[in-house]
Parts: structure tokens; C-alpha cells; sequence
């Protein structure tokens, strides 16, 4: 029973969880839409005089996807009554006869301190083909295209669709100013009800891009060219001696510089010629040669003794 019991805690807190992160996202993904489009009731008191009426309106505000500081961008905002339950003229509106929509759209920009202008649209719409008797059905409403200037530094835009007023131009020929629009109704939102949110479009800002600098790195060329790029050196390494090497020569040290005629007296018979042994030596050999030599021829001619 206890485990069962767990587990149910666990369950139940898993499914809470999961609850509590759609709703974020979801709410995180309507704070941050372009456009949106809501059912707002409204107040609308007739400019003839008499009791305010109370309507639905289908309120569709669109904006650009994103959007440039300091450049203007559009945004555009369609009212139009619901459907289910008339919503009356309050005078007569003649044919040939235009509708003119007059909306109130505030703007607020992030961060902090950041502004952006709005436009005030008085878009007109096409001529009636028929005309409208007093307490008829109201004919559609036009659209209202507006211009939105976010400053420089605006990271987001956030629109609001408030109040609006609906006027009329006459037709030429009836007797009325074309010029000067004839007010019909002014509407404000209603204080009480389900459907007291306003619309509410939010739009991305993004900086401009840095073209300037992209101009300016030509002028940094020169600078550049003008020092000459290094070039690869030759370091060439010599050695000095302080003093020229010795060359070392060979030299022939005679024992007297002037060899006089007898050289036999001055020891100089080394440089004379062969040396004197050499010749003793070939004497004494030829003398031993020659006292064989006779032995021998003696040997020969002695007689034979008998």
C-alpha cells in the first residue's frame, strides 16, 4: 500500500510539472508573437448622442517579423465587430459614403530609456454601394496600416491595440463636406467583462550593420603599403686574426755558407759525392775475389803425385 501511495505522489507531481512547463511555453511563445488576435469587448459611445453600446470586436494586430534601429517598418491592425449581434449605424449613412478608422496603437521599446514613434493611420475605405439606414448594421471596418520607428539601441518593440474611433465621409454632392471626417463612434475597452485584454504584438530589433567600417578599411591600405614588407637578410660570418698565421718553411742549414776547394779539409765530402767507405769496402771485396781466385788456378795446375 505504501509503494502504491508513492508512486501515485510521483505521478501526480510528474503531471503538475509537465502542466506548469506548457503553460510556459506557451506563454512565452504568445509574449514573443508577431501578431495576434483576440475578442475584445468595447465601449463605444455614439458622437449623435445617446447610451454607449457594448460590443465584441475581433481585434488582429500583425507586425514584421523583425526590424531595423532607426528604420521605419509596418505594422498593420484589423477591427472588426463580431458577427453574432448587429452592431448599429447611429445616423444614416448615404451611399457612395466612406469609412474611416481611426485606432490608437502605443508602442514601448526595450531596453529602458529606448523609444519608438508610431504613425496615426486614417485609413479610409472603399465608397458603399448601398446605403445605411440609422440603427442598421454597421458596414466592415477598414484596415489600418501604421509606420513604427524603433530608436538606435532598441533590442524590442511591443505594440498595443487600445482605442479606436470609427468616422465617416460623406459622398460628393449631398451637401456635406468631404473634407472633414463626420464622427461616429468613439470606443474604448471595456473596465469589466472576459474580454478586456487588448492585442499585443511584439517584434524583434537588430542593430544596422557596420557598413562604415567596411568603407574605412581602404583607408588603411596606404598606411600599410607604405612600410615596405621585410625582406630575408644574409648574415655572412668572417673571422680576423689578430696576427697572420706562421707559415712554417723548410730550411736547408748548411755548416758553412761558403764550401771553399778543399773540401776534404772542411769536412764537406759528404756533399761531394758518394761516401769513402763505399769504396773500401768494394776494394777489399775485389782483393779476397782475386786471392781465391789464384788458390784455385793453383789447385788445378799441381801435378798428380804417383
Amino acid at each position: 500500500m505504501l509503494k502504491s501511495k508513492a508512486r501515485g505522489r510521483v505521478a501526480g507531481r510528474a503531471a503538475a510539472a509537465g502542466v506548469v512547463s506548457a503553460g510556459l511555453l506557451l506563454g512565452l511563445g504568445a509574449l514573443g508573437a508577431h501578431a495576434d488576435t483576440k475578442t475584445v469587448t468595447y465601449s463605444c459611445s455614439p458622437s449623435a448622442g445617446g447610451a454607449a453600446v457594448t460590443h465584441d470586436f475581433t481585434v488582429t494586430l500583425s507586425a514584421a517579423t523583425s526590424a531595423v534601429s532607426g528604420t521605419q517598418y509596418t505594422a498593420t491592425l484589423s477591427i472588426q465587430p463580431i458577427s453574432t449581434s448587429a452592431f448599429p449605424a447611429p445616423v444614416q449613412i448615404a451611399s457612395g459614403a466612406t469609412i474611416e478608422l481611426q485606432p490608437t496603437v502605443s508602442a514601448s521599446a526595450l531596453p529602458a530609456g529606448m523609444t519608438a514613434g508610431v504613425s496615426t493611420p486614417s485609413p479610409t475605405g472603399t465608397p458603399l454601394t448601398a446605403a445605411v439606414t440609422a440603427q442598421g448594421t454597421m458596414p466592415p471596418l477598414p484596415t489600418a496600416t501604421l509606420t513604427v520607428t524603433p530608436s538606435a539601441g532598441a533590442t524590442s518593440v511591443v505594440l498595443t491595440a487600445k482605442d479606436f474611433k470609427i468616422s465617416m465621409i460623406a459622398p460628393a454632392g449631398t451637401g456635406t463636406t468631404t473634407t472633414t471626417p463626420t464622427a461616429l463612434y468613439n470606443c474604448l475597452i471595456a473596465t469589466t467583462g472576459a474580454n478586456t485584454a487588448p492585442a499585443v504584438a511584439t517584434i524583434a530589433v537588430a542593430s544596422p550593420s557596420a557598413s562604415p567600417s567596411a568603407s574605412a578599411s581602404p583607408s588603411a591600405s596606404p598606411s600599410a603599403s607604405a612600410s615596405p614588407s621585410p625582406r630575408g637578410t644574409r648574415t655572412v660570418f668572417e673571422t680576423v686574426f689578430a696576427s697572420p698565421t706562421p707559415v712554417k718553411t723548410k730550411t736547408k742549414t748548411a755548416q758553412v755558407e761558403n764550401t771553399p776547394g778543399g773540401g776534404a779539409a772542411t769536412g764537406g765530402g759528404g756533399e761531394a759525392g758518394p761516401d769513402a767507405r763505399l769504396f773500401v769496402l768494394t776494394g777489399t771485396a775485389l782483393m779476397l775475389a782475386a786471392g781465391a781466385g789464384g788458390l784455385v788456378l793453383r789447385a788445378r795446375r799441381r801435378p798428380a803425385r804417383q
